[in-house]
């Protein structure tokens, strides 16, 4: 589970690099937090707690995983994006 979220956080920045004009950096780094927020949404909305209960901090870890994989793939998504375009190599 745990390496199928970093995989999906380093694939959303490469896709968005080749296949839109989208930013693949700031998608690396937005994806984290939504999976979080989506994450959190879950915990507290979808699935209840019995008792009255409230969720634990556990809750964002699948964002963590998500980061380990969101920067890379940002980074390149943004060469694979640049490559694409016919940019100019000044790295």
């Amino acid at each position: 589970m745990i390496w199928a979220i970093v995989a999906v956080g380093f694939l959303i920045p490469v896709a968005a690099g080749l296949f839109t004009r989208l930013q693949p950096m700031i998608i690396g780094f937005v994806w984290p937090a939504l999976v979080g927020l989506a994450a959190a949404f879950y915990v507290f909305v979808i699935a209840g707690h019995a008792g009255g209960s409230t969720g634990t901090l556990a809750v964002p870890f699948f964002a963590v995983p998500s980061l380990a994989g969101g920067v890379p793939g940002g980074l390149l998504g943004w060469i694979l994006q640049r490559r694409r375009l016919g940019e100019p190599e000044d790295l």
